[in-house]
């Protein structure tokens, strides 16, 4: 047994982790640095062969309530925070008669790996430190003369700032220490306290592993909030990849905006056709009819149950995933016939989203989703022509979709069914091209209307919607050039509406 009867100043160490305690003693030892500790620590200590005062002898309080409470003492706090400078505090503390504490090393409970080993709710609160992390904090809150050390990493730099500094520390190492302390407490308190709110709310954070991100070079997995997403939702079919969660959960936001029997089509995490009517067969076979190529191997989203005679059509189609609230048995027997087609029921899942994170280069971007309502109070009638009940209905409609086509987007509908999109070009113009090209592939010489995601610059791409049977416009306003825009309008009796919200996208 190492003895010592000059030692001045003593290390406070408790620790779960006791791999390199042997280090540690045998280092502070060479320093004159005495030790104090309590339960299984002062064993080993002792065991070791060094000499160790224990806590509850000195504060003559044996621990209590099964080991919960053991330093939570006065005394070893006083010992801790009292300023070595201050005479008051040095009188105080004095009067103690309780050893001088200079260094204080602490493990912290291992609540971590406990949650990772068990989900016995009993063993993973007695996992939670309370002891601990107060004799850091106060150690760390008086760093200008003590020095707080919580992981054995540091024992090596702990040694060597004490062999440089002749027994001692310097004041830049304990500030540094003093710093990885709060940071430390700080994250293990956030770990318990997420585990708490889980605890109560009963949701338990899933991380499911993906195939692969958005190419197979890339890693990917997600993780699930609650137990109503999209893979709790999915009833058949292969296993979801991150591309599809990703067009499902645009297909859903986009069929919120509608409550008529409506069907979206999304390819690449665009719609690539859209249609509502009064009936949801009707409004597939429209919906699909806008654009039969892009449709192909696409994200069928719908908002009523599908029937057994929707679900023969759907099934003699390629798609890749079907969406609808629910299912009769019948249809579903046809539509498993294909073994891989994705089959999710959406009654569960959310259709529209609060928050929006994206990762950048050195930061994360944060925005409100787009939560903004589209309907008659959005749109303000600029132009003088007076349009028709059922072309504002449309305006409507095609304002919808555009709200959900990455920017630059233009969108040609026709009672309630999208004729052209252009979706995702660096100009104006050449949106509108696209969309005009795709109408006129299916849908020649017919009247329609535009819904522009935000305002035209010049009339260049208006007359060329007129020249192919535009009847009216609905966009936002904000350019220098609306006034141009609005004459142009009315000298080709061309209805108009600015709408009050942009719908950029990207």
């Amino acid at each position: 047994m190492v003895i010592r009867s000059n030692v001045k100043k003593y290390a406070l160490i408790s620790v779960f982790d006791k791999s390199k305690l042997k280090f540690l003693c045998e280092n502070l030892n060479k320093q004159n640095i005495g030790f104090i500790s309590t339960g299984s620590t002062f064993k080993k200590i002792r065991s070791l062969g060094f000499d160790c005062k224990e806590v509850s002898k000195l504060i003559n309080f044996k621990e209590i309530l099964e080991g919960r409470v053991k330093t939570l003492h006065p005394k070893i706090h006083a010992s801790l925070l009292f300023k070595r400078n201050v005479k008051s505090h040095i009188s105080s503390f004095k009067k103690l008669k309780f050893p001088q504490i200079n260094y204080v090393i602490v493990n912290l409970y291992p609540f971590k790996n406990t949650l990772k080993k068990t989900s016995n709710y009993n063993k993973i609160i007695e996992m939670i430190d309370v002891g601990g992390t107060a004799m850091l904090r106060s150690a760390a809150k008086n760093f200008v003369s003590v020095t707080a050390v919580y992981s054995p990493k540091d024992y090596n730099q702990l040694i060597n700032n004490l062999n440089k500094n002749g027994g001692n520390t310097s004041l830049k190492f304990r500030k540094k220490m003093a710093a990885k302390i709060y940071e430390h407490t700080s994250k293990y308190d956030n770990l318990i306290a997420n585990w708490l709110s889980k605890k109560n709310t009963k949701n338990k954070e899933r991380k499911i592993n993906l195939k692969y991100g958005e190419n197979p070079n890339q890693s990917s997995y997600f993780i699930a909030k609650n137990n109503n997403t999209i893979f709790d939702c999915k009833i058949s079919g292969k296993k979801l990849g991150y591309n599809n969660i990703l067009d499902v959960n645009e297909g859903l936001c986009c069929l919120g905006e509608f409550k008529e029997p409506t069907c979206i089509i999304i390819k690449h995490n665009n719609p690539c056709g859209v249609a509502s009517s009064t009936d949801i067969k009707k409004s597939f076979i429209n919906a699909y009819n806008s654009d039969t190529m892009s449709s192909f191997g696409g994200i069928v989203l719908f908002n009523r149950k599908i029937k057994k005679d929707l679900a023969i059509i759907l099934q003699k189609k390629f798609f890749e995933i079907i969406v609808a609230p629910n299912f009769e048995k019948s249809s579903l027997s046809i539509l498993r016939s294909r073994s891989k087609l994705i089959l999710i029921e959406s009654k569960k899942l959310q259709s529209q989203q609060s928050n929006e994170f994206k990762s950048v280069n050195s930061g994360v971007l944060y925005q409100t989703h787009n939560n903004t309502k589209i309907n008659k109070k959005s749109m303000n009638l600029v132009s003088k022509k007076i349009p028709s009940k059922s072309i504002i209905e449309d305006l409507i409609f095609a304002f919808k979709v555009a709200k959900h086509v990455k920017s630059n987007a233009i969108v040609l509908a026709k009672n309630k069914q999208t004729l052209g999109i252009g979706a995702g070009q660096m100009n104006r113009l050449d949106a509108t091209k696209i969309a005009l090209m795709k109408l006129n592939k299916s849908f020649p010489a017919k009247k329609f209307v535009c819904a522009s995601d935000a305002f035209f610059p010049f009339t260049d791409s208006i007359k060329l919607l007129k020249k192919n049977n535009c009847d009216a416009i609905i966009q936002p306003n904000g350019s220098i050039n609306d006034l141009k825009i609005i004459s142009y309008a009315n000298k080709n009796n061309i209805s108009l509406f600015f709408s009050k919200n942009r719908v950029f996208k990207h």
